[in-house]
């Protein structure tokens, strides 16, 4: 798979997000498993970077971890998936982040292979 980014540079367009948007967690650059580039995934157009960050689950938290998706192409975030499962993005307009049709966007190819 040919990428534009490093994973040198991807670590630190996670890291700037992080500290910009103040979100917890420590990304684990010694893991292989920490940042992966992917072909395509959810809403990401071409390579897709997966950011693993660990934390300390709260008990409105099922996991100890979130993750950080940035696109290749655009040399940016995304989004996050939070330890739950939900899609977040701190750095759209409004307190919610995506909005509905931006997600539904996202989830419609799925929501039609489900169904047939």
């Amino acid at each position: 798979m040919i990428t534009k980014l490093s994973t040198d540079q991807v670590f630190k367009i996670a890291q700037d997000y992080k500290e910009k948007y103040k979100l917890s967690g420590t990304i684990d650059f010694t893991q292989d498993r920490t940042i992966k580039a992917y072909n395509g995934f959810d809403g990401v157009k071409g390579v897709a970077w997966l950011v693993l960050v660990s934390i300390v689950p709260t008990v409105y938290e099922v996991d100890d971890e979130y993750t950080i998706i940035i696109s290749d192409e655009k040399s940016e975030v995304e989004y996050i998936i939070d330890p739950n499962g939900h899609y977040c993005c701190p750095h759209s307009k409004g307190s919610s982040g995506k909005t509905d049709e931006e997600f539904d966007a996202i989830w419609d190819g799925d929501v039609d292979e489900e169904e047939n």
